[in-house]
């Protein structure tokens, strides 16, 4: 598929920042936006590979090569890029988001636009985030072609992105209805994987781990490993047989049970592997791998996108021994900045590990300027479908419990 090209759409906007000399008068910006696909993304790779290094949050799930491998395992689900250039510097990307797009009742964009993806945010210079926010909603309202409903989920609920996009909303410029806000674990630290550890976990908690692991080293030799390169290929093998292996094997849900998916993950990761963006670190026990975890990386930061275990050495907690080895390797790699778990809320065994924290929402934006009454008739429908699913368990639970309490009013009436 040839990209789409918009060369004309440029769009003029007030940026809030200012000039260190000119305090008073925001300096005027032209931003040219860009539609394309993930074929013409891909022609621009190294103009977003500066961008990523230099924008302040990165997100693994916007990179070319991740997009590309989604539209290849699934050309039915077609993506689009927008981009955002600086029209007085032709050839600096200043901004980048893509979106899956979807039809039927609810015709939207949604972003993240790749499967199994937990960040939806654009990747924005800091001081463009709202220009190019700003330029991209004028941008989608007036392309005739596009859905005008984002379904964002999840975004950064903190930083550059969710302050300009307040302000807009402020503005009247959009329309948001956030659905949920979580917390989820990060990883930022200067300390040692040793001293940071002693500093999140109790001095009985580790003790536990290190009676864990003494344990499971006298099953075998046990073993960390960091496949890299080439090495990835037969790695998300590895992993994806260990994932069929477990619960989300039995219930239908591991990436292998679907073939698109599949084929979607090794194409994703042997693409990311090439350009250095992606690893898999692996736990062994005498060689066989007890525990897999499937790392990505842009910008400076990396994501802990998977993780799978044996569920046979479960008694030896093999994912949190992985993730102990994953957090001293992290914070002693010079050129990550930051690690995002990836979690889905303040859950798991990240969220014991690691102190910090990132903010998350679930929201749908209307890129009508204004009071938007299809925005307001969209969100009502999807109030809507949600109740219909709370009703019938409501139902259902009334249904089971009904019988029950006849029952106790008929030992009642004997007694």
């Amino acid at each position: 598929m040839s990209p789409i090209q918009h060369s004309d759409a440029s769009v003029m906007v007030a940026s809030p920042a200012h000039r260190p000399d000119d305090t008073l008068r925001p300096v005027p910006r032209r931003i040219r936006v860009e539609r394309t696909d993930p074929v013409g993304f891909a022609a621009v790779e190294p103009a977003f590979r500066t961008l990523a290094d230099e924008a302040p949050e990165a997100n693994a799930f916007l990179e070319p090569a991740l997009l590309a491998a989604a539209e290849r395992a699934d050309p039915s689900t077609p993506i689009v890029v927008l981009l955002a250039w600086d029209a007085e510097a032709t050839s600096r990307l200043v901004g980048a988001w893509a979106f899956s797009r979807h039809g039927g009742i609810l015709p939207r964009l949604r972003a993240p636009a790749v499967p199994f993806a937990s960040l939806g945010s654009p990747v924005v210079l800091t001081d463009w985030t709202e220009d190019a926010l700003a330029a991209w909603l004028a941008f989608l309202n007036a392309d005739p072609d596009l859905p005008k409903l984002i379904d964002l989920n999840p975004s950064r609920d903190s930083g550059p992105f969710r302050i300009a996009l307040d302000r807009l909303v402020a503005q009247g410029r959009c329309a948001e209805r956030v659905t949920a806000r979580h917390r989820r674990a990060m990883l930022e630290s200067d300390l040692d994987g040793e001293s940071y550890l002693r500093g999140t976990l109790s001095n009985s908690r580790r003790a536990k781990l290190r009676q864990l692991r003494a344990k499971l080293g006298r099953q075998g030799a046990v073993c960390y490993v960091l496949h890299e390169g080439d090495a990835v290929a037969a790695a998300t093998e590895d992993f994806l047989a260990l994932e069929a292996l477990g619960w989300k094997g039995r219930r239908g849900s591991a990436m292998q049970s679907d073939a698109v998916q599949a084929d979607f993950v090794r194409h994703a990761l042997a693409a990311l592997a090439e350009r250095g963006l992606a690893s898999i670190s692996a736990l062994t026990l005498d060689g066989r791998t007890i525990s897999m975890c499937v790392l990505l990386r842009s910008g400076g930061t990396a994501f802990t996108w998977k993780i799978a275990y044996d569920e046979s050495c479960g008694a030896f907690s093999p994912g949190y021994q992985l993730a102990l080895e994953d957090t001293a390797m992290l914070l002693a790699d010079p050129a990550t900045r930051r690690t995002d778990s990836c979690a889905a809320a303040e859950v798991g065994m990240m969220s014991e590990i690691w102190a910090e924290r990132a903010e998350t929402a679930d929201l749908y934006l209307g890129v009508r300027p204004g009071r938007s009454p299809r925005f307001a008739a969209a969100m009502a429908y999807l109030t809507l479908v949600r109740l219909v699913p709370e009703l019938r368990r409501r139902l259902q639970l009334r249904s089971r419990v009904k019988p029950l309490m006849n029952r106790l009013r008929a030992l009642r009436r004997r007694a």
